[in-house]
């Protein structure tokens, strides 16, 4: 037996009014979103509250009528709502994920681990997201019931992103958008690869990241090492794989203080090399001409040296073929999802 579940999938139409959008979300969806939710809140830090008003202002109240409209069906509060979309900013360290972005026959192919926590929760709610317009895809967000942000998404214009933690010396900008509701800016706002490349530099955030971006063709991977005001793009070689862990890998950053004590979140860090070298390895003999599967895919990013104790979704995007599979480990879902 295969040790991943596929998950579900349900659809969301923007071109309804926001309050009507979510109407139909099954019932069923939205209860597992309000578990998350719990789950999520549970872990917010003190005096997080405050934040929500002040996301609304940065954004310039870009997302509030979502973030409303979830609530409602939800049965939560917008601050909530908000909040669980700033998990990344807030708790960036509990954040890990191995990502690859590999050329191959069929165009470029980016297979990743998510891996956050809480992880047995996320995995058990997870879901794709299709949002259509016009009675076509727009994007797929692999996501949960209740998501605003974006992780791990593919656009109908040709492109996927990725996000990965990281840590810096720079630390955070207060100023900055919130790294998954820019995410999300860039599946409703970029025309295509490139212009989603630009955006993803330019933009002043509020937390580092590691953006792992491919288009339609394999000569389209990058990676953008993120820090709030800065970036650095890496790319492969020619057409040999494109792997990302947790660390920068181009840009240089200042070494943390060997007399400061290791924070106990460093501990998810400390397996990132082992990472990027199991999954790098895995594919070191791959030829661009060659086609790969999802489940050689899965394979690999179920490896033991690639699979994390809090991995809660792989997911597989070939923006080519408009293709986008998610899956979690079957230790949390042993009989499936009903």
């Amino acid at each position: 037996m295969n040790p991943w579940v596929e998950c579900r999938s349900f659809s969301i139409n923007l071109d309804l009014p926001m309050r009507e959008r979510y109407a139909d979300v099954p019932q069923a969806e939205l209860e597992r979103g309000a578990r998350l939710l719990s789950a999520i809140m549970a872990e917010m830090p003190a005096g997080a509250q405050y934040l929500a008003a002040a996301v609304r202002i940065r954004t310039r109240g870009r997302f509030h009528s979502e973030f409303v409209a979830l609530a409602d069906r939800i049965g939560s509060d917008w601050r909530s709502v908000t909040l669980a979309n700033l998990t990344y900013d807030l708790v960036m360290s509990m954040f890990g994920c191995s990502t690859l972005a590999l050329a191959t026959a069929d165009g470029p192919v980016l297979a990743r681990n998510m891996d956050f926590w809480p992880e047995d929760i996320l995995a058990q709610t997870s879901a794709l997201i299709y949002m259509n317009r016009g009675n076509k895809l727009d994007f797929a967000n692999a996501g949960w019931p209740g998501t605003v942000g974006i992780v791990t998404a593919m656009s109908s214009k040709g492109f996927a992103v990725a996000l990965n933690a990281v840590t810096c010396s720079e630390g955070t900008r207060k100023t900055g958008f919130p790294v998954l509701l820019f995410l999300r800016k860039v599946f409703d706002d970029a025309t295509g690869f490139d212009h989603a490349v630009q955006m993803l530099t330019e933009q002043t955030l509020i937390a580092p990241c590691l953006l792992t971006i491919v288009g339609t063709e394999n000569h389209q991977r990058v990676v953008l090492e993120r820090t709030p005001t800065r970036c650095v793009a890496r790319k492969p070689e020619a057409d040999e794989p494109l792997v990302t862990t947790n660390d920068y890998r181009l840009f240089e950053d200042k070494p943390r203080d060997s007399r400061q004590a290791p924070s106990p979140s460093d501990a998810l860090y400390q397996t990132t090399c082992r990472r990027f070298d199991n999954l790098s390895a895995a594919y070191a003999n791959h030829q661009p001409t060659q086609r790969v599967t999802d489940e050689e895919l899965l394979y690999h990013l179920t490896d033991p040296g690639v699979f994390s104790e809090i991995t809660a979704q792989h997911v597989i995007m070939r923006p080519r073929q408009q293709a986008i599979r998610m899956f979690v480990p079957r230790r949390f879902v042993p009989n499936g999802f009903a």
